[in-house]
């Protein structure tokens, strides 16, 4: 198999291979990014697996002329340049440069020392490009004042919404406007970088401004019995189900989910590991940010597509975390490890092996956003009135086990690899039956009255049925009335 190596700033790729005379060779390559030599490397361990050693071999040599060409390049432009002196670089005016120039110049710079994940680095730059750049992109940084910044936000805020069923279209005038969430995410990386642009000498003072207010809208939820229903109606779709189900049961992400590892199933244990993640990122930001939590970079399915799906770690330190499997589901993941095996046998070669619990037939990884774009999909058809999204399983399974475990936070919360703090804030709420419990505790405890004729009425009754079977005669008597009533009835 490949080996990936860093080396100062250059990232190499080490294997064995044949020559054309059957001897084994060892041979480098070196790259300028990781994600060049991690993609590079993924598909040299693919041809060494499946025993594609005369592909192998052609890769080698296009390497070796590659490399070749670009040395003669070089050799040419040295000569070319000999002699000629070295000019010391221009004394930059940075208070004369755009805000679009400092922006290509801070963002990759901040990714770095906050250590963003690429997730978050697509967010910001996809805020950029949106919103930011096309308002401020041209303006010279240095001129950007307190009241450019708050006349920005007033129009994002009034600013149409293009979703999926929009893009592209002209604004109409009863259309939604951008999601207060929105505003703030792109005041907030608008102003982030206002501290580094003093420093940098962009501007001389940074503009004093207030955030806008943000109204949150809180992700819906099932109860434990819609839960149920809902799996009870799609056993004809296995692999949704199997997500559904491990999703509430687990309490895990979407990303969790479809990094699930064969490896860390223990069936005698009952139990499995969340060691890893899928998730669908940018080329952009897998060149831009360290790779230390990359653990994969899968052969892309579509050429010339500007993302990739990666395996990474978990989200945070706490994620990486054990779950113990009910036997119900348990039973259920143990039919899907015999449906691999039968794929495996069906693909023969031509199987890519992750060791992924979720993944198409032929063993390719699972995008997060299907699982919840089917997952999405199978409620349309169902014509789900409260559709939620597959996040919402996580949530619907986390509020089960507070009431569960009655309020026990901290248990609950490690559980699910998150503090009792965001759990305590995102996830208690109150479900539909308890307040429907609540108003029937409010009317019996606020109409006393009522309450105290019905029972008034129960203990007579139940005086009287005490004094009929004490007394035989009596009994007889209401026999013999109760039947000739029943007679005039008829």
């Amino acid at each position: 198999m490949a080996t990936y190596k860093p080396r100062g700033n250059a990232h190499n790729v080490i294997y064995p291979y044949r020559n054309e005379n059957g001897e084994y060779k060892q041979h480098w390559e070196t790259y300028e990014t990781e994600l060049e030599a991690v993609q590079r490397k993924a598909h040299i361990d693919y041809l060494q697996k499946n025993k594609r050693f005369d592909e192998l071999l052609k890769v080698v040599n296009e390497y070796k002329k590659k490399r070749a060409i670009e040395r003669s390049g070089r050799e040419l432009s040295e000569k070319a340049a000999k002699g000629a002196e070295p000019t010391a670089p221009a004394a930059e005016d940075n208070t004369h440069k755009t805000y679009r120039e400092f922006v290509e110049k801070w963002l990759p710079f901040h990714a770095r020392k906050k250590r963003f994940s690429p997730n978050t680095y697509d967010t910001y730059n996809g805020n950029l490009k949106n919103h930011i750049l096309p308002y401020f992109g041209s303006r010279v940084m240095s001129t950007i004042t307190a009241e450019d910044v708050d006349n920005f936000v007033d129009f994002l805020s009034k600013k149409p919404r293009l979703d999926s069923k929009r893009y592209n279209r002209k604004a109409e005038t009863n259309c939604l406007t951008l999601a207060s969430a929105s505003v703030k995410k792109c005041y907030t990386i608008l102003t982030a970088g206002f501290t580094d642009a003093k420093k940098w000498r962009y501007i001389t003072e940074i503009p004093i401004t207030t955030a806008p207010a943000e109204k949150t809208k809180k992700r819906k939820a099932w109860e434990p019995n819609q839960i149920m229903q809902m799996l009870d109606e799609m056993k004809e779709d296995k692999l949704i189900h199997l997500a559904v189900h491990i999703a509430f049961v687990c309490s895990l992400r979407a990303g969790e989910t479809a990094g699930i590892d064969l490896k860390t199933l223990d069936f005698y244990d009952r139990s499995m590991w969340i060691t890893q993640e899928v998730q669908r990122f940018s080329d952009e930001a897998l060149s831009k940010l360290p790779g230390h939590e990359i653990l994969f970079v899968f052969p892309k399915q579509v050429e010339g597509a500007k993302s990739s799906l990666i395996l990474k770690g978990p989200k945070t330190e706490g994620s990486h975390r054990k779950q113990y499997l009910t036997t119900q589901l348990l039973k259920e993941i143990k039919e899907r490890v015999d449906e691999i095996n039968g794929y495996k046998d069906f693909f023969g070669d031509e199987y890519r092996d992750y060791g992924l619990l979720f993944c198409h037939p032929d063993g390719r990884p699972l995008d997060p956003k299907s699982l919840d774009k089917s997952f999405k999909k199978w409620q349309d058809r169902m014509r789900i009135d409260s559709q939620i999204e597959f996040q919402g399983l996580r949530k619907s399974g986390q509020m089960h086990k507070v009431r569960l475990t009655k309020n026990n936070y901290q248990l609950v919360a490690e559980n699910s690899g998150q503090s009792p703090e965001v759990l305590m804030s995102n996830y208690n709420e109150a479900l539909d039956s308890e307040k429907r419990t609540l108003s029937l505790l409010v009317e019996t405890s606020f109409y006393p009255h009522e309450t105290t004729e019905k029972k008034q009425a129960g203990e007579e009754l139940e005086n009287v049925l005490q004094t009929i079977q004490k007394n035989p005669e009596l009994s007889r008597q209401v026999l013999q009335l109760l039947l000739s009533g029943a007679i005039d009835v008829k």
